[in-house]
């Protein structure tokens, strides 16, 4: 594989991952759903399956940390804010364990309502970003 197919394969994978935060999103309002509705092994189960794919997505992040080769100043400030956003989601997953284990749907709903499916839409702005940084 040359470097231009490298690159564009490096651009497809990212654009790819954003979409992937947007559709995991959409799944995680859905277990919201679910939990608040009292259907909570349907929630638990969505949520389950949300969390494997996410944990993909994770391993690729970290993928793109280490290996996208940015302009020096780009770099930086991207690898900066892909690792906020990391410390944030694992903050987040602690407390919506947290809430699965005392049993405590109703809070579990709202962290993944309100929190966890608006940092999936930061992680897809970002992903985005650095498409966008690699394309030009």
């Amino acid at each position: 594989m040359d470097s231009e197919e490298l690159h564009d394969t490096i651009l497809r994978a990212l654009r790819e991952a954003a979409q992937s935060c947007t559709e995991l999103a959409g799944f995680i309002l859905q277990s919201a759903d679910h939990l608040r509705s009292g259907e909570i092994r349907e929630g638990n189960e969505l949520l389950s399956k949300v969390l494997d794919d996410f944990s993909v997505l994770v391993s690729f992040l970290e993928d793109v940390r280490r290996c996208t080769p940015l302009p020096e100043g780009e770099r930086n400030d991207s690898i900066h804010a892909l690792d906020q956003e990391s410390r944030e989601m694992a903050d987040l997953l602690n407390m919506a364990v947290g809430a699965q284990e005392k049993e405590d749907w109703v809070f579990l709903a709202d962290i993944l309502e309100y929190e966890f499916s608006q940092k999936l839409g930061s992680w897809d702005g970002l992903l985005n970003g650095i498409a966008e940084s690699r394309a030009a």
